[in-house]
């Protein structure tokens, strides 16, 4: 019996070890991954999956804190999303999170891009766009209407 687990162990140290290699994942992503794992296997060791969480842990795979840090800085980056999907995206992935950013500045960045193909549509045309694009990525409306007023001022 000891033998069966200690297979067990192995093979979903092995498979957390790759799967975290990719990018850096959640807990709950790792968890729900092994699940798949021993559900393949027909194998159900709950305890089994609690030694290889805590050794992941150990070797610094598994820490939420770090990984929230990291998909904020993702999702702020190139393609700046809002605070809401964000937080939405960290809850699906089992963290809750406060996430603090600086919103409007990112909003703007979010819309650099677009301003010039904008730039040729009425007004009113033009504060739409901005205003679903801005919701579409996840930002507030408060952030959306200062952005707009800001942005379409300095036109």
């Amino acid at each position: 019996m000891k033998e069966e687990q200690s297979e067990v162990y192995e093979r979903l140290m092995a498979a957390g070890i790759r799967f975290v290699s990719f990018r850096p994942r959640s807990e709950k992503e790792i968890l729900d991954f092994l699940h798949k794992k021993l559900s393949k296997s027909h194998t159900t060791a709950p305890k089994v999956l609690d030694q290889v969480i805590i050794r992941l842990r150990e070797l610094g795979y598994v820490d939420d804190e770090k990984f929230a840090a990291w998909w904020v800085d993702q999702r702020t980056g190139r393609k700046p999303k809002g605070k809401r999907v964000i937080e939405q995206e960290l809850k699906q992935k089992g963290i809750e999170a406060d996430i603090r950013i600086d919103e409007k500045t990112l909003a703007v960045r979010a819309i650099q891009k677009k301003l010039p193909v904008w730039k040729i549509l009425p007004l009113l045309k033009r504060k739409k766009k901005i205003s679903e694009y801005l919701y579409r990525r996840g930002f507030d409306w408060n952030v959306i209407g200062r952005v707009v007023d800001e942005v379409l001022e300095i036109e």
